[in-house]
């Protein structure tokens, strides 16, 4: 049987095969009947058209439009990288997902110009529900209100319907006003990865208009630039970053759970009075009244130096001339009261009455008297200091004629110039001014600074100009070197005036006289003089300091008094006193401007300055290299810095006791003038390798090779920092 069975399948096998074959080679017939067309399948979901969020290095953002209608708001928005790539995949569902939206209303005071955004959505602040802040949408929170176009497009329908809403703040939702939606983004990935944006919209709902409407623009973000750097502004936890963001949210309604106003004119005054800021306790008597806010991580004081403009407060450093800001002058016409209680801090309150209900202190005081304090500045600057008929004798006595003038070119009388304490009228001599002004040991600089209102030095002639000769220890051929001589003295003008007047006169206001150096070549006076190696920009240092540095200021010329080899200083604790320790400080001009308070609160910056961008103050200029922005090294061979040989908390050589002078090559100099107190011992031996050095040699300072420009360029110094060029 089973031989069978398969004999009898092999010959079924071979019989169709021989059938087959006869088909193929035989007609095929005609082709059947097409059968109909199946139903349409369900539509696939849309393809996307970018880069998903989540790849994304940065995110841009921008509102498109806004509508409205029945009380429910929707915004189109738009997010893309810095090609202009649309970024998709943005969803509430994500945990890492942190993006929401606020609003806030501009309300203008009827007959007033004055004007202040007020925040919709708000939430209570303290259990009493009496102090508010404004409140959000959040995608998490409604994740059908977002819908995704898959290009980088979105849209957005807020779940709050505004004209039934109860805020809790009171504020009514008037489609009739301006209105600002604002986006706050900031996503933080499990890699340490952040995405930060901010975007802003001003509509009017009930017409749709977004140009041309009512708006509060005062200042700029760029202007706090002008002392901040960005990173310093990004505030609660970098998820802050525009002004209008700023503005919408720290409006007149939001307080901290203390009801310490946080509105953002009465915020910012009150934090830039710094220690400076004082009030009257419950008898009367003033007192220190930093301005104080309730955090997350508890009270917070800002009592330490926070606006440098001294010794008045500069209004125009904020409030600058700008033309592209609708209300750059509103700060005059018509203040906000509660901005001007951000400085002062009692005396309007008292001043509050029946009569006076909304407490507009302009009813009263002109805005413009703040400005009245810079007129005796501003009249300074338009006087002059002229040196002539300089000449060096062979016994090294130098002698000039000066003259200081008004506007008019009527000469300042000697009663009316400046002499209190440290404060004189000095002219300093200095030379070799491309290399950084005179060798401290030649010359220190208490021999080249020349009071001019020393009988012994000067004489003060009938027409009230002056005649100085001094003797000091000139180098020999001190008539083929560049020679500077620097005015640095005050005028008195009465105090809120530029009308001059007698320093001893009781309304008496110093005011510095910026002019430039006379400088020279005593055996050419063909010659075109060298000017000091362009290190910083002058002008960053004005706009953020305004009329007045720290002490006697005649623009940015510091480096003639502080030279690179001046000897050290005592450290000294908050009362003033040198530390018992016997620790010092360099009083060179690079190491005092990198450990200024306010430059640095300690490594890596204050928080509000950031050190580690060297563009603050050393900007680009042309010059050296063909720019030049004033941190490239390699270029000041043959200087000898001091630097402390203290080292707090490191080992140090027990041979050098804490007072002792160690001097560093320019490139170590400058590297340790932030980083000194935190290099470890392979940092040191690093830049010893390289022709650095740092010892009690000066000599060996001032002859060491260094090569630390070869790998340390400006864009490399800015990476090690975090910063780019």
């Amino acid at each position: 049987m089973m031989i069978k069975t398969k004999t009898t399948t092999l010959a079924l096998l071979i019989a169709s095969s021989v059938m087959l074959s006869a088909c193929g080679d035989g007609n095929d017939g005609k082709d059947g009947i097409d059968g109909e067309n199946g139903q349409p399948g369900n539509p696939g979901a849309p393809g996307t058209s970018g880069l998903h969020i989540d790849m994304a290095n940065e995110a841009i953002a921008n509102i498109t439009n806004a509508s409205y209608a029945d009380g429910i708001i929707t915004v189109d928005f738009e997010l893309e990288n810095k090609q202009g790539v649309g970024l998709f995949g943005l969803s509430g569902s994500n945990p890492f997902h942190d993006f929401r939206f606020s609003l806030a209303q501009l309300k203008t005071e009827e007959g007033s110009e004055l004007k202040q955004w007020l925040s919709l959505l708000n939430e209570t602040t303290n259990d009493a529900g009496t102090t508010f802040e404004q409140g959000f949408e959040k995608i998490k929170d409604c994740v059908e209100c977002l819908v995704d176009h898959n290009d980088g497009t979105y849209s957005y329908t807020f779940k709050t319907e505004l004209t039934t809403a109860q805020d809790p703040a009171g504020i009514d939702f008037d489609p009739q006003l301006t209105q600002r939606i604002a986006i706050e983004m900031q996503f933080e990935y499990d890699s340490g990865h952040e995405l930060a944006e901010n975007a802003h919209f001003d509509w009017i709902p009930a017409t749709n208009a977004s140009e041309g409407i009512e708006t509060r623009e005062l200042v700029t973000m760029q202007t706090c630039y002008t002392c901040h750097q960005p990173d310093s502004l990004e505030a609660h936890g970098g998820r802050r970053l525009d002004m209008e963001n700023c503005q919408s949210c720290h409006n007149g309604i939001v307080t901290d759970p203390n009801a310490i106003s946080v509105e953002l004119g009465h915020m910012v005054h009150a934090i830039h009075m710094g220690p400076h800021r004082e009030g009257k306790d419950s008898e009367g008597n003033v007192v220190p009244m930093p301005y104080t806010i309730a955090g997350y991580g508890g009270d917070h004081a800002f009592d330490y130096p926070a606006f440098p403009t001294k010794p008045f407060m500069d209004c125009t450093a904020c409030h600058v001339e700008d033309d592209t800001l609708a209300d750059k002058d509103l700060w005059l016409a018509n203040a906000n009261a509660n901005a001007c209680t951000g400085c002062h801090t009692d005396s309007p309150a008292q001043h509050k009455s029946d009569k006076n209900p909304q407490l507009t202190c302009t009813d009263c005081h002109s805005a413009a008297v703040h400005n009245d304090h810079a007129k005796p500045y501003q009249a300074a600057k338009e006087y002059d200091a002229v040196v002539t008929n300089v000449a060096i004798s062979t016994a090294n006595e130098i002698s000039f004629d000066l003259k200081i003038t008004d506007e008019a070119g009527i000469l300042v009388s000697q009663d009316e110039v400046y002499k209190k304490g440290y404060s004189k009228p000095y002219v300093v001599v200095s030379w070799d001014v491309e290399k950084d002004y005179p060798d401290f040991d030649q010359s220190p600089y208490s021999e080249r600074r020349i009071d001019i209102k020393d009988p012994a030095k000067a004489t003060w002639n009938g027409d009230n100009s002056v005649s100085v000769k001094v003797a000091m220890n000139f180098p020999n051929d001190i008539a083929s070197r560049s020679l500077e001589v620097l005015p640095v003295l005050k005028v008195c003008f009465e105090e809120s005036s530029a009308n001059r007047v007698s320093c001893d006169a009781s309304n008496a206001y110093p005011a510095y006289v910026q002019t430039d150096a006379y400088r020279t070549i005593l055996n050419d006076s063909e010659a075109e003089v060298a000017q000091r190696r362009a290190i910083i920009d002058q002008q960053t240092c004005h706009d953020c300091h305004s009329y007045e540095f720290y002490h006697d200021s005649n623009g940015v010329n510091c480096i003639a008094c502080h030279t690179n080899d001046k000897k050290l200083g005592a450290v000294e604790d908050e009362n003033g006193d040198a530390l018992a320790s016997g620790e010092k400080k360099s009083t060179s001009f690079m190491y005092k401007a990198h450990k200024a308070q306010g430059h640095d609160n300690g490594h890596g910056g204050s928080g509000t300055i950031l050190k580690t961008d060297c563009t603050t103050c050393h900007a680009e200029v042309e010059g050296w290299g063909g720019k030049a922005y004033g941190f490239e090294l390699g270029r000041n061979a043959g200087q000898a810095h001091t630097v402390p040989s203290f080292i707090p908390g490191k080992n140090n050589d027990p041979a050098l006791t804490p007072v002792a002078t160690w001097y560093a090559s320019p490139d170590a100099a400058a590297c340790m003038s932030c980083h000194q107190k935190y290099l470890s011992d392979a940092a040191m031996s690093h830049m010893q390798n390289n022709g650095a050095y740092f010892g009690s040699d000066k000599q060996q300072a001032k002859e060491a090779k260094e090569a630390c420009a070869t790998c340390h360029s400006p864009e490399k110094i800015m990476e090690h920092h975090g910063h780019k060029l």
